[in-house]
């Protein structure tokens, strides 16, 4: 079978696994914050990936199903982590700039950046300087300062 052919049934498949992850995340507390936010929002979980050796976690079986892709949540983190130990953390505005988000010409999107900030936020990356310096009063979009805010897994999931 081609590619094509088998799309509609891993997006199937895809969408099987997502609610049985959120489920389990809702009603029986598994999984990080983190892992559960990302496949909320349909951003690849890059930094629960396994290693090779132990057995593969949910997501590296649909990794072409998730909107915000693997290879997205890898430059963004690796540039952010590069500006991180440059201590030259950006804005959210300079990010925007920096990825075209405004321009046409990028296939990134605000919403991406949010996501995917959010998802390293609950990961632990970085520390509430990085964040700050990220969210600058007025250098930012009101939709980024969801990036900083609680995460109450029983509240902020809904199953559609």
């Amino acid at each position: 079978m081609s590619n094509d052919t088998n799309k509609p049934i891993m997006d199937a498949l895809f969408t099987q696994q997502r609610l049985q992850v959120l489920s389990l995340g809702v009603h029986n507390d598994e999984y990080t914050d983190a892992y559960l936010y990302a496949w909320y929002t349909n951003v690849y979980p890059f930094f629960q990936d396994g290693d090779g050796i132990t057995p593969s976690m949910p997501q590296e079986h649909y990794s072409e199903q998730f909107m915000v892709s693997r290879d997205k949540v890898d430059d963004l983190s690796k540039y952010l982590d590069q500006c991180w130990l440059d201590r030259n953390v950006p804005t959210f505005y300079e990010l925007e700039r920096k990825y075209e988000v405004n321009r046409g010409c990028s296939d990134w999107k605000r919403m991406d950046l949010v996501h995917i900030c959010r998802y390293m936020k609950l990961d632990g990356s970085f520390d509430d300087e990085f964040w700050a310096a990220l969210l600058t009063p007025g250098q930012h979009p009101s939709e980024a300062a969801s990036i900083i805010r609680k995460f109450d897994r029983k509240h902020d999931i809904y199953f559609q």
